[in-house]
């Protein structure tokens, strides 16, 4: 959830809708190709085919995306289409675009957007970009670091077995599981294990 790393990010969203008219999507901390958090506002037919074509593979905005950092209107995007999936998203509304990239340690953030009716501005462009590392930060600044156990310990329990079950199955003590979960549940605030894997589930950590 956008709100737990961004101040009035309903607010935000709805700013960045007035700009995005024709849907935008929203990804921090892309590694490997699988971001830690995504918020797709697409129209649905059109992610609804991008899903089914895998048009992922041949995108020139993703492309562009993985490879660079900064700024960029669609229209001046030089990977090759052969696809053409640029004129099927321009079928969906998705005619003018934007896409913006930075990264922070060796995780990327990224931006795009999409008008039915003009080119990005160019201070709306600066606006955009401004606004994604901040955000980039702020989601960077609001991740909690916790180990492999304790994810494990925290997956468990989310998949419904017993402390006792979840021990067993990962091959450790009763005590050792407990002595997990009290520390994921130190690291997320939480009062307990079950409210943990909520606010883990929430995070996107597990």
């Amino acid at each position: 959830m956008l709100d737990a790393f961004i101040p009035n990010s309903e607010d935000e969203l709805r700013a960045l809708e007035r700009i995005a008219q024709s849907g935008f999507v929203i990804g921090f901390g892309l590694r490997f190709g699988q971001p830690d958090f995504f918020l797709n506002r697409y129209p649905d037919a059109w992610t609804a085919l991008y899903e089914q074509e895998n048009y992922f593979f041949g995108d020139p905005v993703a492309a562009w995306t993985i490879t660079r950092t900064g700024s960029v209107r669609w229209t001046d995007v030089k990977f090759p289409d052969p696809r053409g999936i640029m004129t099927q998203a321009k079928k969906h509304g998705l005619k003018y675009g934007a896409t913006f990239v930075t990264k922070i340690d060796s995780k990327r953030s990224f931006m795009s957007v999409a008008r039915p009716d003009r080119e990005l501005d160019d201070g709306e462009m600066m606006l955009l970009h401004s606004k994604l590392e901040s955000w980039a930060k702020m989601f960077v600044r609001s991740k909690v670091s916790l180990t492999e156990s304790e994810l494990e310990a925290l997956v468990s329990i989310r998949d419904g077995a017993r402390q006792a079950e979840a021990a067993e199955k990962l091959e450790v003590s009763l005590s050792t599981l407990k002595q997990r979960l009290d520390s994921a549940q130190k690291k997320l605030g939480a009062p307990n294990a079950l409210n943990a894997v909520a606010r883990a589930v929430r995070q996107n950590l597990i």
